[in-house]
């Protein structure tokens, strides 16, 4: 083979080895590309159409107006349920009350109740005794108390929301009976739904307090009154 030959087929040689080397190597990385694809940063087409369908579907969350307000109405109540007497039987009760709310949290209330007080064990002393150690009879009760709703509440009942409030109330009045002695005072606790814009449902539990006589004892009685009630709200359309 001539020099000149050999010479041209060793350059041919080294070009081709030296094109195999380069196109096996990886190209160098660099910083703009990302470790793993979940690092890589969202198109901007892509980002304003998520921007735009959450703003689409997500409505603001936060505390929301109350759909029934009290402030400066007039709240009429019919109210019966259980008195369950600390010295005397456990009867029914009933009564209603007119009350005025000053404000949305803040109101005052006038009541009337009756109920009948008897003593089941009256009858077998009676017979042991010959007479009545106890003289059964109605007993009236009228009540003013200040009534305060601290809390609102809202609860999901069938496929709607019920709103509601809690309150606390607490007054004096006067039991009259034979077997009651002095004034008489009452503390409790109250759950008003608000089911309709004019008619209300009210749920409470009271502790009736007086000192009362029954069968040669007199103390300090505590006695507990539950009832269920329908409110009307006047005036109506506000």
């Amino acid at each position: 083979m001539a020099p000149c030959a050999f010479l041209a087929t060793l350059v041919i040689a080294a070009t081709a080895g030296t094109a195999v080397a380069q196109s096996t190597v990886p190209p160098p990385r660099t910083a703009a590309v990302a470790d793993r694809p979940s690092e890589a940063p969202l198109p901007s087409c892509l980002d304003a159409s998520i921007k735009d369908e959450l703003g689409r579907e997500l409505k603001p969350r936060g505390v929301q107006k109350r759909d029934f307000l009290k402030n400066k109405k007039v709240q009429l109540t019919a109210r019966g349920g259980l008195y369950a007497g600390d010295l005397t039987s456990s009867s029914w009760v009933g009564g209603g009350s007119l009350s005025f709310w000053f404000t949305e949290d803040l109101g005052l209330e006038l009541g009337f109740h009756l109920t009948p007080l008897a003593l089941d064990l009256d009858a077998p002393l009676a017979e042991f005794f010959g007479d009545d150690r106890f003289e059964k009879g109605m007993g009236y009760l009228p009540l003013a108390n200040l009534v305060w709703s601290p809390i609102h509440t809202k609860m999901k009942i069938g496929d709607g929301i019920v709103h509601g409030d809690i309150m606390v109330m607490a007054g004096g009045g006067r039991l009259i009976h034979d077997s009651v002695q002095g004034a008489t005072f009452d503390a409790g606790i109250a759950l008003e739904l608000f089911t309709t814009g004019v008619i209300t449902v009210r749920f409470e539990a009271r502790d009736v307090m007086a000192v009362q006589e029954a069968v040669a004892e007199t103390r300090f009685t505590n006695n507990i009154m539950a009832t269920m009630g329908f409110s009307i709200w006047i005036p109506t359309w506000l």
